[in-house]
């Protein structure tokens, strides 16, 4: 219960990723907290802090078992495209666009820094 209650006080992308790290994957919480992820990732331009918006793609990439192998966000997702041009599917395609926002707001974010 109290679990459920963190979730609804988490309003910031900080707070949902610290109730992610401290919540085994296994948890009943999970979905919920991968569906709050979403809305995150849904609405980036509110997001106003890097290391959010990193941490918010990388868990998008865990739960998809997506390995960042010392890689970019831009190098991920050219290798996902490429896994599906040999693959002739589109199996990462949706994961590739929300990189591709994410590496587009990281930009904004640094721009705004300067």
């Amino acid at each position: 219960m109290s679990d459920h209650l963190d979730l609804q006080n988490a309003t910031t992308a900080d707070e949902l990723l610290r109730l992610y790290v401290s919540t085994d994957d296994n948890d009943l919480l999970m979905p919920a907290l991968c569906k709050k992820r979403d809305q995150f990732l849904d609405n980036l331009d509110d997001v106003s802090n890097a290391a959010e918006v990193t941490g918010l793609i990388h868990w998008l990439l865990r739960e998809n078992h997506i390995s960042p192998q010392g890689e970019t966000l831009d190098e991920i997702a050219d290798r996902l495209g490429d896994l599906d041009i040999e693959a002739n599917t589109d199996n990462y395609s949706e994961l590739i666009f929300m990189i591709k926002i994410a590496v587009a707001r990281l930009d904004d974010i640094m721009l705004d820094n300067i």
